[in-house]
């Protein structure tokens, strides 16, 4: 039987939303070996007998039961269980289930762990998770391929603390208010406000900088309607989810999204709409250059009748599963099969190229000593 590894946790804000998407997972999962991987928040992964149970994370350190220390081989399959750096265990990776949430897992970092150690993973590869994390250089690859984002500009940390009185000028005259300020990294609505007084802009601004260095300052659609749409690549055919309404007060908060248990009910949605934003959910997937489950999140101006995809988290919480009309464990499945079989397909790809190079070099640096004697 296939060894799956559940990996998620990590040095992120969303840590604790992470850790609900792994138990979930795990219990979602049929057919395969499951090793729990958990990223702890100081960045050492463990795994322990006691990781599917909800009641260990509450207090941890009391609670976990036989606690490893988990390392990898580079090159080579292999998951290390490590007590007292000695080495008790090596555990063939069939497939990496990645469930980790933000900074260090969605990002790119964890999938540059698992190309080094020939380990299948399932979600967006290196480069498309790094541009999805960052919600600046998503919408400058969105504007490329003619997808409609909320206007914004962005501002660093360093730039912000040497130019402050010519970038609060330029959103002033450029956003205008109101605006949304949020961290460009994050996810779960972590750090995000709304800002629609001018004097409180410095205030917004300071607590999106608590999260991330480098921060957007966004033009707030009025009267929104916000929408989010699964999809998912199986034998290189995109499937969409349904599509679901947010029901929202004027952002969408962390509390909103897994903290509060009300149902609202809001507008149907037409068909001419629910077609566009799967139109578009498809367009953006391919344009972002996406694998695995994806959640893309869409504003909707009935004012100006205008589609705008506001993000896409390439990870998404509880991995979408409530979007598809699929059982989770097929979805689950669906895109472990995907990320071994996209594996498989690389093995044939050349990754060495015989020349005489260093015979070349060794030739060129022996004449160079010569010279200089």
């Amino acid at each position: 039987m296939e060894t799956i590894a559940i990996v998620y946790g990590g040095k992120s804000v969303e840590h604790d939303i992470s850790i609900i998407t792994a138990l979930q997972t795990m219990k979602g999962i049929k057919g395969y070996k499951i090793l729990p991987i958990y990223i702890k928040p100081d960045g050492r992964f463990v795994t322990a007998q006691n990781l599917d149970k909800a009641e260990t994370y509450l207090s941890y350190s009391k609670k976990v039961k036989k606690e490893r220390e988990v390392s990898f081989l580079l090159g080579s399959a292999y998951a290390i269980l490590l007590k007292n750096n000695k080495i008790l265990k090596k555990i063939k990776i069939d497939c990496a289930l990645l469930c980790n949430h933000g900074h260090g897992g969605e990002d790119g970092t964890l999938q540059g762990l698992f190309e080094e150690c020939n380990i299948p993973y399932t979600s967006c590869k290196v480069p498309s998770s790094a541009i999805c994390m960052d919600k600046c250089l998503t919408k400058i690859l969105l504007k490329e391929n003619r997808i409609k984002s909320p206007a914004y500009v962005h501002v660093d940390l360093c730039q912000y603390k040497n130019n402050k009185i010519d970038i609060l000028k330029e959103i002033k005259d450029t956003i205008k208010l109101p605006c949304i300020v949020k961290p460009a990294s994050c996810g779960s609505s972590v750090g995000i406000t709304i800002c629609e007084d001018i004097r409180k802009i410095e205030e917004c601004i300071n607590e999106a900088f608590l999260y991330d260095d480098k921060i957007i300052i966004e033009k707030y659609i009025e009267n929104a309607r916000e929408f989010c749409c699964g999809a998912i690549k199986i034998s290189d055919n995109i499937i969409l989810s349904k599509v679901n309404e947010v029901n929202k007060s004027k952002i969408y908060t962390f509390t909103e999204k897994y903290l509060s248990a009300k149902e609202k009910e809001g507008k149907k949605i037409d068909k001419p709409l629910e077609n566009r934003i799967k139109k578009l959910a498809e367009k953006t997937y391919k344009a972002l250059i996406c694998d695995g489950i994806v959640r893309i999140d869409f504003l909707y101006s009935e004012k100006d009748d205008i589609l705008y995809v506001n993000e896409l988290n390439t990870i998404p919480g509880s991995l979408a599963f409530n979007l598809f009309d699929l059982p989770f464990s097929d979805l689950l499945n669906g895109t472990i099969k995907e990320a071994i079989h996209y594996h498989e397909s690389k093995k044939g790809l050349v990754y060495s190229f015989s020349s005489e190079a260093i015979k070349k070099y060794i030739e060129m640096t022996d004449h160079l000593k010569y010279k200089m004697r």
